[in-house]
């Protein structure tokens, strides 16, 4: 099994981009502001007593850091654009691989569906529930106290004896300690990345089952 692509990248360009675009906006409106105003007050000083040279050299200095603060911002923005486009390229190389996410979409096929859990602390009860797509409960079952990861296997049976369709379903779990104090739980399942999408920036990625993940939910590739 291979670690996944590197999404950290990913991550940053999106929560700064805009962030960058602002910026440069910015920089652009001070740096026109600040020309105009250097320019009227060179066509506007009195011949008898111009400018003081080190003050309009000083002027000068300021107008460049202005134009450099554009330049930066500008080259910020091609960079984030590059490293955007290049994790898009990363993500579709797990186009038909099987992959480790983090779900609770669990995929029911042929009576056959799996999915991990972990629970955070020492749980003294443990409930495992299959939800449908109207959210109501059609199996559970008690899970195990163990500590570490789960499996939990299921064959489509129903709490009334019958048979779940195939399709997907959402696994909840459920944990407390002795104290009757809810622990935090977290659920994996296992399945093969049928699309890649992009999504505002962000890569999507749309598995077998039909479920809708975040790139940053996968955990590894195999």
């Amino acid at each position: 099994m291979t670690n996944t692509p590197s999404t950290g990248l990913m991550t940053a360009a999106k929560t700064n981009t805009a962030a960058a675009t602002e910026e440069t906006r910015k920089a652009t409106v001070d740096y026109e502001s600040f020309l105009k105003l250097l320019t009227a007050q060179l066509r506007n000083q009195d011949p008898l007593a111009p400018m003081d040279a080190t003050q309009f050299m000083t002027q000068l200095a300021q107008l460049s850091t202005v134009e450099q603060s554009m330049r930066s911002n500008d080259t910020l923005g091609k960079v984030l654009d590059t490293l955007k486009s290049s994790g898009m390229r990363m993500d579709m190389a797990l186009l038909g691989r099987k992959v480790e996410v983090a779900s609770d979409q669990l995929s029911l096929s042929d009576g056959k569906a799996q999915a991990a859990y972990t629970v955070e602390g020492t749980p003294a009860s443990v409930k495992l529930e299959v939800l449908n797509g109207a959210g109501s409960v059609v199996y559970s079952s008690p899970g195990s106290l163990k500590t570490g990861r789960q499996v939990f296997d299921w064959t489509g049976r129903t709490a009334s004896g019958g048979t779940a369709p195939d399709g997907v379903y959402t696994l909840r779990v459920t944990a407390k300690d002795k104290d009757g104090k809810a622990l935090n739980t977290a659920t994996v399942v296992t399945d093969t990345v049928a699309e890649v999408r992009s999504v505002d920036g962000a890569s999507k990625f749309v598995l077998k089952n039909g479920a809708t993940v975040d790139s940053g939910a996968v955990l590894s590739a195999s």
